[in-house]
């Protein structure tokens, strides 16, 4: 039997009727943030709880990339290629050097620090990065799998722009409850945004307005099984959202076209592969994969 459930027509365009998943690796605690790795032909993924960065190809299976990843979450690469990174414990938003330094792009607003950066993507035009920041990572709750007790400072969850001052990120929005996975349509002009909040499963779309601000929410999905985390587009800008049960599959318009099935909740995907027709899923203890028809948008 195949790993999909097709609602929509739509969907032969996206994946053959008898596609199959592949784990690639497993045993992991709880795994996050994949981004593809054009010049090794690799991925790199978070392990939260382990506060390592983990690295998975087809020659070399699964490494340690960095053992002390600061317990890491969100990754993506800027337009040179370096490696940005959400990590809890520090409340910052940083990026890999290429000799090895840590930059820190984002770590406070004003006088007080950030919730605990979650999700981040680049803008292919200019290569602005974008960050959400609910709370995830200063909760301590029954069943809890990564996190710590302190409070919120700035008093809501903001989606950020970096500036040229980490302690100034600009405010795109603050007006989604816990915003999470986040990614650009193809023209750029909306910002996706996925609240993961038990409270409104919603996936939203933000019109982007010259001065990179952007308000009035709208609805573009409401995912019926559990919380809308990671998301990614494709060319044709159909939008892939992790989600309890697989990756959900929506047109541009909004119409849902299926699931690619994941025994696991899934938390986050990337493109990657061979002309990115490759879609990597990182779902709790596991790292899996889908070969589509379509291809990845994420760059570079």
């Amino acid at each position: 039997m195949a790993d999909i459930e097709k609602f929509h027509d739509g969907l032969d365009a996206v994946v053959d009727a008898g596609a199959m998943r592949q784990q690639l690796a497993t045993g992991l605690a709880f795994t996050e943030g994949p981004v593809w790795i054009e010049a090794e032909q690799a991925v790199l993924f978070t392990d939260i709880p382990a506060n390592a960065i983990r690295r998975w190809s087809a020659t070399d299976g699964l490494a340690t990339w960095d053992a002390n990843a600061h317990f890491a979450i969100g990754l993506y690469l800027d337009l040179q290629g370096r490696l940005i990174s959400c990590e809890h414990s520090t409340r910052r938003l940083t990026r890999y050097e290429s000799d090895g330094r840590i930059t820190v792009l984002a770590d406070r607003l004003g006088d007080h620090v950030l919730n605990s950066t979650n999700d981040v993507c680049v803008r292919t035009s200019d290569g602005a990065i974008f960050f959400t920041d609910p709370p995830f990572g200063v909760r301590q709750e029954a069943g809890q799998l990564h996190g710590y007790q302190q409070a919120m400072e700035y008093g809501f969850c903001g989606v950020f722009k970096v500036t040229g001052n980490p302690a100034a990120p600009q405010v795109v929005t603050r007006e989604i409850y816990r915003p999470n996975g986040l990614c650009f349509s193809p023209d750029e002009r909306t910002l996706y945004i996925s609240d993961s909040s038990d409270r409104h499963h919603l996936v939203y779309t933000l019109t982007m307005q010259p001065d990179d601000s952007a308000s009035n929410p709208q609805v573009f999905a409401v995912l019926p099984q559990g919380v809308p985390d990671g998301m990614r587009v494709d060319t044709e800008g159909r939008l892939y959202v992790a989600g309890l049960d697989g990756v959900y599959v929506y047109q541009p318009d909004g119409t849902f076209l299926g699931k690619l099935l994941i025994p696991e909740m899934v938390t986050n995907v990337c493109f990657g592969g061979a002309g990115r027709h490759t879609l990597f899923a990182t779902a709790c203890s596991s790292l899996y994969a889908f070969e589509l028809k379509t291809s990845g948008l994420q760059q570079p």
